[in-house]
């Protein structure tokens, strides 16, 4: 696993779950995980997430990659992700946009499990 440490206090690790998928073709499959951490301010987050770190997991798979072509594929979807998303997740304003969009999120699950019980 690589992990990526930005100036903001975020951190984006790169986990390659690789996998045969029959013979010499495979399927590439890269987790990459934006986390930041939680706060004193951010107890009600906590409580959604359960530890210290708040985090968004993105998962990109390509099937069918022949071997010989393996090195290059993922090599290029990891290169594509990180030149996409790191100019963003470096932003200074980021980790509290990221907080606060997955407080959002956690609290309109939260009222649709209401809604749905009750």
């Amino acid at each position: 696993m690589e992990e990526i440490m930005l100036k903001n206090g975020v951190t984006m690790s790169v986990e390659d779950r690789t996998a045969v998928l029959t013979g010499d073709l495979y399927q590439v499959h890269l987790v990459f995980t934006t986390s930041v951490a939680l706060g004193e301010g951010d107890a009600e987050l906590r409580g959604f997430c359960g530890e210290d770190r708040a985090q968004i997991v993105r998962e990109l798979k390509r099937p069918a990659v022949h071997e010989r072509d393996l090195e290059e594929v993922r090599a290029g979807m990891r290169e594509s992700f990180l030149a996409t998303n790191l100019p963003y997740l470096e932003n200074p304003e980021f980790p509290g946009r990221m907080k606060d969009k997955l407080l959002r999120d956690f609290q309109e699950e939260e009222e649709k499990r209401n809604r749905a019980h009750g």
